[in-house]
């Protein structure tokens, strides 16, 4: 299955044979790697190649180590090839002002969908990201934690796993914007006021105008983001 390796560039090459079986199916998600010994003595390579190998895997999203367990085939997910580029990303100003308008789209449709599809689950959490959002301003906090969870909750209350995904991997890349907006004077209160409106909206089933309100308040952050990056 595996194949002995040049000692040239081995790294790269134990990366790509290892990713080549899961694309190819040959490892399948929750498939356990042999140990790094037996994966060292098939390639004819050090440990340490292979260790390198593994980590670059991991940070990849293609495996994850368990303590005591080995390491293991991960099921690919947007999540997982998309989140190791989101720390490199945050420092363009420009994608993310653009990001900001993927949002607008995105976090509209997932309103809508939660407006349509929401259990009571969802509204439970909804309504503690509130709580905890309004009990961190008023204990002088920004809400941050509160906020993230609100949009989070609402990802989830739309039972579309893709969409999540990419909420997530957006909210990443912009959570500094996110947290310098919050910071400017009386934000956190209108930002509180925002998702209430917009919970009301969705508990109710009033679908337009959840959707409308969801709008309102992505275009309030990308003129907050406009004018704290100047």
């Amino acid at each position: 299955m595996l194949e002995p390796l040049k000692k040239t560039r081995l790294y790269e090459e134990i990366v790509k044979q290892l990713t080549d079986l899961i694309e190819e199916g040959k490892l399948l998600p929750g498939d356990k790697l042999p140990p790094e010994r037996q994966l060292a003595d098939e390639l004819h390579v050090s440990r340490t190649a292979i260790r390198e190998a593994l980590r670059s895997m991991e940070t990849m999203g293609y495996i994850e180590s368990k303590v005591g367990g080995g390491t293991f085939v991960k099921a690919i997910s947007l999540g997982n090839v998309l989140n190791p580029f989101s720390a490199m990303l945050s420092q363009n100003k420009q994608l993310i002002a653009e990001l900001l308008e993927v949002r607008l789209l995105l976090e509209a449709e997932i309103t809508l969908l939660a407006s349509k599809r929401a259990t009571q689950g969802d509204y439970d959490a909804i309504q503690q990201a509130l709580d905890d959002m309004k009990a961190d301003i008023q204990n002088g906090g920004i809400g941050l934690k509160g906020d993230n969870a609100f949009h989070d909750a609402l990802a989830q209350a739309s039972k579309n796993a893709a969409m999540g995904e990419i909420l997530r991997m957006c909210a990443g890349l912009i959570s500094k914007s996110r947290e310098t907006t919050l910071q400017i004077p009386g934000q956190p209160a209108k930002s509180l006021e925002d998702h209430t409106a917009i919970f009301v909206a969705v508990k109710n089933k009033s679908h337009d105008l959840a959707q409308q309100l969801m709008k309102e308040h992505i275009r309030k952050a990308i003129a907050n983001f406009e004018i704290s990056s100047h």
